[in-house]
């Protein structure tokens, strides 16, 4: 799977980490500086939180978030997963909330397209 999107949202301003979780609480893809402490946590909270409201629910969501004074979670889902983001307060949210939709479009276009094979 190519990756350069999430690499593209790691490197927006106050943005900390960034993960692509599955259904099963997998990380399937991560960037960031924080992604080695935080991905085992949060793919934890994906599992529990689709398990508590249901995988309906978490497929309405475009986006949620929580924030403390130290830190901005952001969850946001996607079509090949949950997108977990761990950021700074001060972080660009506009422009990361904007990336992330765009993100969206580009993966649901791609995998709604028929598979083919290179050749035939």
């Amino acid at each position: 799977m190519d990756v350069k999107w999430i690499n593209k949202l790691a490197k927006i301003y106050g943005v900390n980490g960034v993960m692509l979780v599955d259904r099963d609480g997998l990380v399937v893809a991560q960037a960031g500086e924080v992604s080695e402490q935080v991905a085992p946590h949060s793919a934890l909270m994906v599992k529990k939180l689709i398990d508590n409201v249901g995988v309906d629910t978490v497929e309405e969501w475009q986006w949620t978030q929580c924030e403390t004074d130290d830190l901005i979670l952001s969850v946001a889902n996607m079509s090949l997963g949950i997108l977990v983001l761990v950021m700074e307060p001060d972080a660009n949210l506009g422009l990361v909330r904007l990336e992330a939709r765009n993100i969206r479009r580009t993966l649901q276009e791609t995998f709604k397209r028929p598979f083919t094979t290179k050749g035939r």
